[in-house]
């Protein structure tokens, strides 16, 4: 019995000698790198967030700025265009109306052509406030002749009443586009004032020739009482 099992020992020690591991082979040969690189798969493991505020930043930009065209636009004068009187506005005793005595206000005069001769049919506005009433009224040159050849007339209230600034005078077209500046002019709470002289010219660049340039204020009629005459 002894025998039988030393006899198989020995067989099972040549079988095993004979036989050949998978693997031994590889530990054998020497080791070689490999010759192509590696590629490493970036982490997916999160990263912590950044945990710094933003801040915003203002920066200031200087724009250019810009040029500015500074030659003036010609203003030339319209065709017809007319000035005041020198003279003018001028608060008077009320000839054209002196029987109407402290009862009546207004304005009147006339508008003279570059020759100084009367323009009739010129028409004339007056507007503004006078004793706290709004005024708009309009009249027409050659329409009142006691005030001269081509007199107006605009009536403002039945009374003197003071103003200062707060009424003006412009001549118009007959669509309302102005051939004048609007001229201010102030009135008087006075019974010896309560007619206001306000008279045009036409202007002109230059004085026509054979002209002096002088105008004159209008020539105001009124009938005088006839002076009776003691007999001898």
């Amino acid at each position: 019995m002894h025998e039988r099992l030393v006899v198989r020992l020995m067989v099972f020690c040549i079988f095993l000698a004979s036989c050949r591991f998978s693997g031994s082979e590889q530990l054998t040969q020497p080791f070689t790198p490999p010759t192509s690189p590696i590629s490493i798969e970036p982490s997916t493991t999160p990263q912590p967030e950044n945990t710094k505020t933003a801040t915003k930043v203002f920066t200031r930009v200087s724009s250019p700025t810009p040029k500015l065209d500074l030659v003036p636009s010609p203003t030339p004068f319209p065709e017809i265009w007319y000035i005041i009187q020198p003279g003018t506005p001028l608060a008077m005793y009320n000839l054209p109306h002196a029987e109407a005595g402290c009862s009546w206000l207004g304005i009147g005069g006339q508008v003279f052509g570059e020759d100084t001769g009367p323009v009739l049919g010129v028409n004339i506005l007056v507007g503004g406030t006078l004793d706290g009433y709004k005024v708009g009224s309009l009249g027409t040159t050659g329409m009142e002749t006691n005030i001269g050849e081509g007199g107006y007339e605009i009536t403002l209230g039945d009374h003197p009443v003071d103003s200062k600034g707060t009424l003006w005078i412009e001549i118009v077209d007959n669509i309302g586009n102005p051939l004048s500046a609007k001229i201010p002019f102030d009135t008087v709470n006075d019974c010896s004032k309560n007619f206001i002289l306000i008279n045009f010219t036409r202007y002109v660049p230059q004085a026509p020739t054979g002209s002096s340039g002088s105008t004159f204020l209008p020539l105001i009629s009124h009938p005088l009482e006839p002076t009776p005459t003691t007999s001898p």
